[in-house]
Order: structure tokens, then C-alpha cells, then sequence
């Protein structure tokens, strides 16, 4: 006789007709899920025999001095940093780290977090992917035991510690002061919309436009899904303006502002005397530039120390049976000055 599989919550959020995230909370019993909802679930959970993985509420006791860190890729310094971060906390408190990568692929990024879960770590450090759209297996794992901290963007569907950089603020805040000091022609090139941190940055650069009664001009705002694009992008620009009717140009990132540099010099547009050129993160090449690049400084590596904390007394809360309240860290960010803005 085959064996029954056994229900699991993607399951009963199926037969129920919720999402899985609501399901987990309920028989959580989360305070945002109502009594009603409670009932209804836990009542299903018994009807199809649901039952918590015994292993994953022994985990959930157990501190196995190991943790997972997830990166979308390693394309940039600052995943580096970030992890740099997390090593200084994790070697000091005795803690081993597995380091895998998911090519900014959902599909991968589940691969990771199960090959994790075999490994009974203590605990995921995870940057979504771009192509994000269904986090039922990211509640699986939590179901399982694990705590899991997302780093930079936030998921609205799933209960967790987030640490996340102030983009809205950062570039809303320089964009402001570029306008007081009389720029008024202002370009953003802008990153994929898929990410959540191209559209803070680009909410930033346009509320700090209309706060300042400036009409925003949409042929200012360069859509780059890569920095690959940058170029033929602001060429596209630079053929319908002249360089005299922009004061500044931001971009999402300082690869973006490497690749606009790069098409400025070519066409003999010197930085910042022509032209002002802002990038965003403070990769540590921006510093060997010429001009070295302005930029709005994100504090990778106390990201990386913040979630380690934040991920470690979630671990540690769990393993004493404790209550834990889910927090979202929000760290500033803020201009730095160097050569390629006057």
C-alpha cells in the first residue's frame, strides 16, 4: 500500500484558499490574524493531519553554530562588504558561515535555502532575487525552524528581520541639496524596476524635484535594466540635449556612474566642469576613478554586522523558548563628496 504524503503548508494554504504566509501566522498564532482565521486554520491543519516538522521544533532549541549567507551574486564590492560584515560578528561569536550564491534566480535561491536546510544551519542571511513571486518555499523554511533575515529589500508576504539601507532618503535628501544650490537639470538613471532599491532611489530623485516646484522631465529619467545599458542610454540623452542643459546626473549605482563616466570622456564632457556626476553605494572604485566619484555612502559592511546581531538573538531567543518580535533595521545613508560634483 503507497504511503500518504504528508500535508505541508503549501498544502493547506491551497485547500484553504490563503496565502501560505497567512497560514503560518495563524498557526503561529500570530496577533495580526484574527481568532476566526485562527480557528478555521488550525481546524483544517487537524482535518488533513498537519504537523510540524519534530526535527524543525528541535532546531528551533538547538544553536548549530552554523549559518547560511545567500547572495544574488558576487558582481559587486558590496556583497563583499556586507559579508566582511557578517564575518567579523559570526568568527567572534563562534559561528561557522556557508556562503552560497543564486544567480539572481528565484529557482537557485530556493536550491540554496534547502541545501542549507540539510545542514541544519541556525539561521539564513538572504538577498531576494529579482525575479521573486512566489515565497511559499521561503515560509517552508522558516516552518522548518529556521530564522531567516533578508538584507536590503523588504518582502512585504514574509515575517522576518529585514536590515535595509535608507535609498529613499539618501538620494531624496542629496537631489535637494544640489537643487538649493541652484541645479535645476537633473538626470536619474535608473535601475531595473524589479528592485525595489531602483525604485526607492528614484522616488527619492523625484520627490525631491516636486518638493522643490521643478517639473520632472521624463526624458531625464535613463531606464537601465544593466549597467550595460548605461552608455547607449545616455547617448540616446545627449543626442536630444545638449551637455549645457544638465546640471547633474544620478544614477542607481557607482557601476552605473563608472559606465556614464566612462561615455562622458569620450565625448570630451569633462566631470564635474560641464557636468556633475553622482553615483550611489561607495563602492570602493570610486575612490581610483578620475574624477575619484561622489557618491551617497550605504554602510555595507554595518549592514552586514547589524543583520548578524539581529539574525544571532532571533537564534538565540528560539533555542531559550522565548517570545521574539521581528525587527526591521533601516540604516541612513548620506552624501560624500569627492571630485566629480562641484
Amino acid at each position: 500500500m503507497k504511503k500518504s504524503r504528508k500535508s505541508t503548508l503549501t498544502d493547506l494554504a491551497k485547500a484553504i484558499g490563503m496565502n501560505v504566509s497567512t497560514v503560518s501566522r495563524a498557526l503561529n498564532d500570530h496577533p495580526k490574524i484574527s481568532s476566526k482565521t485562527k480557528a478555521k486554520v488550525k481546524a483544517l491543519a487537524e482535518e488533513m493531519g498537519y504537523k510540524p516538522n519534530p526535527l524543525a521544533q528541535g532546531l528551533k532549541k538547538q544553536d548549530t553554530k552554523t549559518i547560511g549567507v545567500i547572495f544574488p551574486t558576487f558582481d559587486t564590492n558590496f556583497f563583499f562588504r556586507v559579508l566582511k560584515g557578517i564575518e567579523k560578528v559570526m568568527h567572534d561569536k563562534g559561528y561557522q558561515i556557508i556562503i552560497s550564491t543564486a544567480g539572481n534566480s528565484a529557482t537557485q535561491e530556493k536550491e540554496a535555502c534547502q541545501a542549507l536546510s540539510s545542514y541544519h544551519v541556525g539561521g539564513i542571511i538572504i538577498f531576494l532575487s529579482y525575479d521573486h513571486d512566489d515565497p511559499s518555499f521561503l515560509i517552508d523554511i522558516q516552518d522548518e525552524g529556521i530564522p531567516l533575515l533578508f538584507m536590503d529589500r523588504i518582502y512585504e508576504e514574509i515575517d522576518a528581520n529585514y536590515v535595509v539601507s535608507d535609498d529613499f532618503k539618501g538620494m531624496y535628501e542629496t537631489v535637494s541639496d544640489f537643487i538649493d544650490k541652484g541645479c535645476k537639470n537633473i538626470v536619474h538613471i535608473k535601475g531595473s524596476e524589479e528592485v525595489s532599491t531602483s525604485f526607492s532611489r528614484l522616488q527619492g530623485y523625484q520627490e525631491a524635484l516636486k518638493e522643490k516646484g521643478i517639473e520632472v522631465n521624463q526624458d531625464f529619467i535613463i531606464k537601465c535594466e544593466h549597467e550595460s545599458e548605461v552608455k547607449s542610454g545616455l547617448r540616446k540623452l545627449l543626442s536630444k540635449y545638449s551637455i549645457e542643459d544638465i546640471d547633474l546626473i544620478t544614477c542607481f549605482n557607482d557601476y552605473y556612474a563608472f559606465q556614464a563616466l566612462e561615455l562622458l570622456k569620450e565625448k570630451n564632457i569633462s566631470v564635474p566642469d560641464d557636468v556633475s556626476l553622482l553615483g550611489f553605494a561607495n563602492d570602493p572604485l570610486s575612490t581610483y576613478t578620475s574624477p575619484k566619484l561622489s557618491t551617497i555612502n550605504q554602510p555595507a559592511e554595518h549592514m552586514g554586522v547589524q543583520a548578524s546581531y539581529l539574525l544571532l538573538d532571533e537564534i538565540d531567543k528560539n533555542r531559550k523558548g522565548e517570545n521574539y518580535q521581528y525587527q526591521t533595521s533601516m540604516v541612513n545613508t548620506f552624501y560624500l563628496k569627492r571630485e566629480s560634483t562641484l
